[in-house]
């Protein structure tokens, strides 16, 4: 059901641009707080060796290696993998190795460069802002389940004479008061009945949209929520509103190349008829 089933489309986009250019300001502010951040300091991890040997004569000399790797790309430093200090002399009688943990001259940003790094940054910001609005505005709208999407190649399940019947039943039930002027059962100048069917199918949510858009109901939405936002307004009762959804239903699947007997073409010409009265009636009230 929708949030604001009886709010306008202006509103509703109104608050979901809202939401995500809040999402979009916070992301870039907590890029900001990350990128000001300093880099936390790593552990003292040196390791120091003593080697025994000889005696070295002379004092005491200390001497530090650095093993370093080329760097991936030429404008940037080597990277220090090892340094180690020895050592020696002063007759001590042994050589002490101390080696430091990798450590990297020039820190190398993700991707090579730091303004990679902001612009992917960006991107995936604006993404999930995008994302949010868009889930925030189908959520008010009562947009938020899935549609079921006819395959290609796959014939939908067939209609027979016990779905037509229920859905006449539904619209003849309905207390919407008919439009007289408007014969019931006009006849189609389309000699196919599968055409005349979605013919009537497409003038139906046609009917429907005009009368949502003159009770400022949302319109472009799927025909099932259109309906319900005309239920909640009292500008139709549930029982026309059941029978107008499955016509619907039945329609895409007569569009989807669903099998259908004589008997049911019959019923849902008439259901299709009735239900075009009903709401031409309700629109002219």
């Amino acid at each position: 059901m929708p949030v604001l089933g009886n709010g306008s489309r202006d509103r509703v986009d109104r608050i979901a641009a809202g939401v995500g250019g809040a999402a979009f300001l916070a992301g870039i502010v907590l890029m900001a707080i990350g990128a000001a951040a300093p880099a936390p300091a790593a552990p003292p991890t040196a390791l120091s060796t003593t080697v025994v040997s000889s005696p070295v004569p002379g004092s005491a000399s200390t001497q530090t290696v650095t093993t370093t790797n080329p760097p991936s790309r030429p404008t940037l430093a080597p990277r220090i993998v090892t340094e180690t200090t020895v050592t020696e002399g002063g007759e001590q009688g042994s050589v002490l190795v101390t080696t430091s943990p990798a450590t990297a001259a020039v820190d190398q940003p993700f991707l090579g460069s730091k303004v990679a790094v902001i612009v992917v940054q960006l991107l995936l910001i604006t993404l999930a802002s995008l994302f949010l609005a868009f889930a925030t505005q189908r959520i008010l709208l009562g947009e938020y389940w899935l549609r079921r999407v006819a395959v290609a190649g796959v014939r939908s399940a067939p209609i027979d004479e016990s779905e037509a019947k229920a859905v006449k039943q539904d619209i003849v039930a309905a207390t919407e008061a008919p439009d007289l002027s408007r014969p019931l059962f006009e006849k189609a100048g389309v000699v196919d009945a599968r055409l005349r069917l979605l013919q009537s199918r497409i003038a139906l949510e046609l009917e429907v949209r005009k009368l949502a858009q003159d009770h400022d109901v949302p319109a472009s939405l799927s025909i099932p929520s259109v309906v319900r936002g005309l239920v909640e307004k009292k500008k139709m009762t549930p029982k026309l509103a059941s029978g107008i959804t499955s016509l619907n239903d039945l329609g895409d699947r007569l569009g989807g190349g669903a099998e259908i007997t004589p008997d049911a073409i019959t019923l849902l010409t008439e259901s299709y008829a009735q239900a075009l009265a009903k709401i031409g009636g309700k629109i002219k009230r």
